[in-house]
């Protein structure tokens, strides 16, 4: 079974955008964890409202690539807004993450992971305003304080 460590940036709009990965997530077999060193999945949740927030989750995107080269076979997942709004620019400038998911296909993580095709290779959020209404059953993780939050 996989692990992820997932960090969030931003509002609270993120917050439950993270719930919710953490949901679907879960439901098909993956495992959380609170440790990045010990997660197969790094994801990172990223920000970009404002130019300080761009250049924190560019930094916490950075942070977590290095975690990724110290351990054999993890993986770098950018979720959220600055991955909705720039994941064209940011595949070209950041080879070394594997999945982008915008604010509208984030709970299509578990498919994503699970795809063989080389990062490059792997499609890309939708540029535009796009963001995901889930409904009422879609599988929720309810983060409280265990949860990295920034």
């Amino acid at each position: 079974m996989e692990k992820v460590h997932l960090l969030t940036l931003g509002c609270p709009k993120n917050l439950a955008d993270s719930e919710l990965m953490l949901g679907a997530l879960t439901s098909a077999g993956f495992e959380i964890t609170l440790d990045p060193e010990e997660a197969q999945v790094l994801l990172v949740n990223t920000c970009a409202f404002i130019e300080a927030a761009k250049k924190e989750s560019i930094d916490a995107i950075l942070e977590a690539a290095e975690v990724k080269k110290r351990g054999a076979g993890k993986r770098l997942v950018v979720a959220g807004c600055l991955s909705q709004r720039y994941a064209t620019e940011l595949a070209e400038t950041m080879p070394e993450v594997d999945v982008f998911v915008g604010t509208g296909n984030f709970l299509d993580l578990p498919e994503l992971l699970r795809r063989t095709e080389s990062p490059e290779n792997r499609p890309i959020p939708y540029a535009g305003a796009a963001h995901l209404l889930p409904t009422a059953a879609a599988a929720r993780i309810k983060t409280g304080d265990f949860f990295t939050l920034t």
